[in-house]
């Protein structure tokens, strides 16, 4: 009864409505499931609100509340993320005819004299290659000197031409002499809730599963979950299904606790359109 009183109050009625809220809190963990449950949290929530306002201790449970919520939404959001996705884009998406040799090798460089940017590369084509899949802020020109290719240095000039929301292109880049092209997909081309294979070739490739499409920051992206986690240094690896390239990771959900774990796949027709002018075949 002393801790019930140090938490919520002197009177009875403050422990009682200290009581109703924790009584109610399941309906805070569970707020990440809206559809059916959702009359039964709002009940829950108006309890717990008047309740509330009996209370003398108020700040314990603002703070109780917040990291009831942060902890449900991390253990529960995935989740909801995934039942989300879409069937379709909601954008349209440029359609490619075109292959390329797959990436999946770390790329890095130095950009400031403290701060070194490290991601995959996408794919390489006639010399060229585009990493990361999304912008990483960097200016076109001569890269430093020590720019590493899975922890090798790339010998003489590498030059960044173009950084964009879809990755940036870089040349020169040859990729391993044994690798074989792929061809790149569309839209059309993906089969929703089926399994596809993220290429990383310096470590075992693994599985994800295409949940499906969503919007991110206006433009279309692949939903996938992982029961591996995913790093913010496979920006790029390429996502492969049915024998096609169809996008390559771009993005992660940071506020996943737990398997499965949340990735976004920036659409590869997409990525390939966008850089496509600094892809041709020098003269």
């Amino acid at each position: 009864m002393r801790v019930l009183k140090f938490l919520f109050g002197e009177t009875k009625a403050e422990v009682r409505a200290g009581i109703c809220i924790l009584v109610c809190l399941p309906a805070v963990i569970s707020s990440a499931y809206p559809g059916s449950r959702l009359p039964a949290i709002a009940f829950c929530l108006s309890l717990a609100s008047t309740a509330f306002l009996a209370l003398k201790r108020r700040l314990i449970f603002i703070g109780l509340i917040i990291v009831v919520q942060v902890v449900s939404i991390g253990l529960n959001g995935a989740r909801v993320l995934l039942r989300e996705a879409g069937e379709l884009p909601e954008v349209a998406l440029p359609e490619v005819a075109i292959s390329v040799v797959p990436g999946g090798d770390v790329f890095s460089t130095k950009i400031s004299p403290g701060q070194v940017i490290t991601a995959t590369v996408c794919f390489y084509k006639n010399g060229a290659a585009v990493v990361a899949a999304h912008k990483c802020g960097l200016s076109p020109g001569v890269l430093d000197v020590y720019t590493l290719l899975n922890d090798e240095r790339v010998e003489g000039e590498v030059i960044l031409m173009e950084d964009t929301p879809w990755g940036f292109a870089v040349r020169p880049l040859e990729p391993p002499a044994e690798r074989q092209e792929l061809p790149l997909g569309n839209a059309r081309d993906v089969s929703i809730g089926e399994t596809a294979t993220c290429l990383t070739p310096r470590t075992e490739p693994f599985d994800v599963d295409i949940a499906g499409w969503t919007m991110r920051e206006g433009r279309p992206y692949l939903v996938v979950s992982s029961p591996r986690k995913i790093t913010n240094g496979m920006s790029g690896v390429p996502v492969v299904q049915n024998g096609r390239i169809i996008g390559f990771l771009a993005a992660t959900w940071p506020l996943s606790a737990r398997s499965p774990y949340i990735g976004y796949v920036s659409p590869a027709a997409a990525v390939y359109n966008e850089l496509r002018d600094h892809l041709q075949a020098p003269p």
